[in-house]
């Protein structure tokens, strides 16, 4: 019987915090982070799954601001002024108050 001339290294549950808090700040695919970190593509998805399992954010979520916040509501027109005066008007505003009102 031949022995594989591959060591196989088991790693500490610190180390593995380690890896993927790594893993989840590098931004590369699983491949290639799993390549360069000398560890399988398998070990770091096995990982990721009991990362998830024990209720840690998962690496993909990224919280993106709300844009339509501060949209004006419904049946209303912001109209958006030099020195960063933003006017609110509602639909239905007189023509004539309006052009008085920008004058």
């Amino acid at each position: 019987m031949q022995k594989s001339s591959r060591v196989r290294k088991r790693l500490t549950p610190a180390q593995r915090v380690k890896i993927l808090s790594a893993y989840r700040r590098s931004g590369l695919p699983q491949r290639d982070f799993a390549l360069q970190a000398g560890i399988s593509v398998s070990a770091l998805q096995q990982w990721l799954r009991k990362a998830a399992a024990a209720g840690e954010p998962s690496p993909a979520f990224i919280p993106v601001p709300n844009l339509l916040a501060s949209a004006p509501p419904v049946g209303m027109y912001r109209l958006h002024l030099d020195g960063g005066v933003m006017l609110d008007i509602r639909s239905g505003f007189g023509s004539e108050e309006l052009a008085a009102l920008l004058a």
